[in-house]
């Protein structure tokens, strides 16, 4: 096996696993299979790859600056880190003299084709939304809006694909970013057990066909591992509220799962509380994608063990440069989907706890491709 950095292996070692033995064994030491060790080995080399600072990825500058002047509306969702998504969709689209009208949805699939009816009677320059139903339920509304000239980008599509021929040009956060984030938390709980471990993914089924990348990412690589991924059902509307409580409920009925999955940072709301006051702190680490800013400050504290960094404000940014080059006739290339920036989070390298992640300097990096200051 590949010898890691010391860094890295203290990483590791503060993980509760000695990063410079053989692959030979996994953490129980049982011995693994030739393709268990090559699992092993691999989650290895990309934990180590992204735990490391990573910049954010390059904008190819347009030949020109944008037109000033267009309507953009935008529809969200009230969870946390949607707002974090859409509010820097907002963002990009002042800086470019745009004129924006924000929508949000009531996280049910009724409220979301509302507010979609409502934007086809006035129907905008263009559309971004974050969709709660799949495209096929609301295609008289997509289409209509494509054939009034409304340019459309989807942000973390359910199960829907872009199109040449639209109504959905392109979409951000979808399948290969999701899937790319449950990989990286399948990584880090292969690097960390050495070999097969019990764990939980925790979701919402409602957005299976959305979350399935994340689910899939995450299970493909600890199983390749030899271990286990259980399933814990939880409902979006019970963040904060009864999710933590649900969560130490399965652990106490499954005392061998020593890993937890959160589909999204946002649940993690009161569950080092509640781990502790049911005594499972040292004995289950946790794990979660879309980190926010809680996050950060349990991971300094020792309360959450990983989170997985992705674009919050940045996404939104991805998704106005999208409608800038679809404005301008500027190919998307593959632009029109992409996996976005990543960052493994350790108590080792976090550097701050007051905001939710982003790719360093990334507005800066859009502003100056977009001929704006």
């Amino acid at each position: 096996m590949a010898v890691l950095s010391s860094g890295i292996a203290a990483t590791l070692a503060l993980a509760g696993c000695g990063a410079g033995g053989s692959a030979s064994a996994g953490a129980g030491g049982a011995a693994l299979s030739a393709t268990q060790r090559a699992a092993v080995k691999a989650a290895e080399a990309e934990f180590a790859a992204y735990i490391k600072p990573r910049a954010a990825d390059p904008v190819p500058a347009l030949p020109a600056a944008p037109p000033t002047g267009k309507t953009l509306t935008i529809i969200g969702c009230p969870i946390p880190v949607c707002a974090k998504v859409t509010g820097g969709a907002v963002s990009a689209a002042r800086k470019l003299g745009w004129k924006v009208t924000s929508l949000q949805n009531d996280n049910t699939p009724q409220s979301f084709v509302t507010l979609l009816n409502q934007v086809v009677q006035n129907p905008p320059d263009m559309l971004a939304y974050i969709g709660l139903v799949r495209n096929s339920s609301v295609t008289a509304q997509l289409s209509k809006l494509h054939s009034d000239g409304t340019k459309i980008v989807e942000i973390a599509p359910i199960g829907d694909k872009p199109a040449p021929a639209g109504p959905v040009d392109a979409t951000v956060i979808a399948e290969l970013h999701k899937r790319q984030s449950g990989r990286l938390m399948g990584d880090a709980v292969v690097a960390d057990a050495k070999g097969p471990a019990d764990t939980v993914f925790v979701w919402d089924p409602s957005f299976a066909v959305g979350w399935g990348p994340i689910k899939d990412g995450y299970s493909k690589i600890v199983k390749a591992a030899g271990g286990s991924v259980g399933i814990l059902e939880v409902s979006n509307h019970n963040i904060g509220k009864t999710i933590p409580s649900q969560i130490v409920s399965y652990l106490q009925a499954h005392p061998s799962v020593k890993y937890v999955a959160l589909a999204v940072g946002d649940y993690a709301a009161g569950l080092a509380a509640a781990k502790q006051a049911a005594g499972l702190q040292q004995k289950v680490r946790i794990t979660s994608r879309a980190a926010n800013a809680t996050n950060l400050q349990d991971i300094k504290d020792g309360t959450e063990w990983t989170s997985i960094g992705e674009e919050n404000a940045a996404s939104g940014y991805r998704a106005v440069d999208q409608l800038v080059r679809l404005e301008m006739g500027v190919p998307l290339g593959s632009r029109i989907e992409a996996v976005g920036w990543h960052h493994i989070f350790t108590q080792d390298n976090v550097t701050q706890t007051t905001t939710a992640p982003e790719p360093p300097d990334y507005a800066a990096v859009y502003e100056h491709a977009w001929h704006v200051g």
